[in-house]
């Protein structure tokens, strides 16, 4: 499976990882595991690394039932990191479906601006 997330329990952060091929059920099954693990909290921020992804195949549809599905907390801070133009598109369409649900995600090219934002340095 080509996405995968890490708990970074100490600074609250939840590091998700895509490679390859993303398919929306790998996004989802990712998702779903993560809200079942007894050590992730909503309230952890994010870290989604996405500069390995060499095809998103997703549609506006499924990112927009994903954006619907509580997974995060109200007002979290989850970093998009991209190296794709498309990718960058595709994440921005996420980010505006997200929006009116409370997510505050920015999306990025550099890994460092990401970290910036969180207010960290995890690397």
């Amino acid at each position: 499976m080509p996405a995968s997330y890490q708990l970074d329990l100490e600074n609250r952060l939840v590091r998700t990882r895509g490679w390859g091929v993303l398919t929306d059920p790998e996004v989802r099954d990712l998702y779903d595991r993560l809200r079942v693990d007894p050590d992730f909290e909503p309230s952890f921020q994010q870290l989604c690394d996405l500069r390995e992804v060499t095809d998103l195949k997703t549609t506006a549809d499924a990112l927009r039932a994903l954006a619907r599905r509580p997974t995060f907390a109200q007002g979290v801070r989850r970093a998009f990191v991209v190296g794709r133009e498309v990718d960058y598109g595709l994440s921005r369409l996420f980010q505006a479906y997200s929006e009116p649900q409370g997510s505050v995600i920015e999306v990025f090219r550099e890994w460092e601006a990401a970290e910036a934002w969180l207010g960290m340095r995890v690397r």
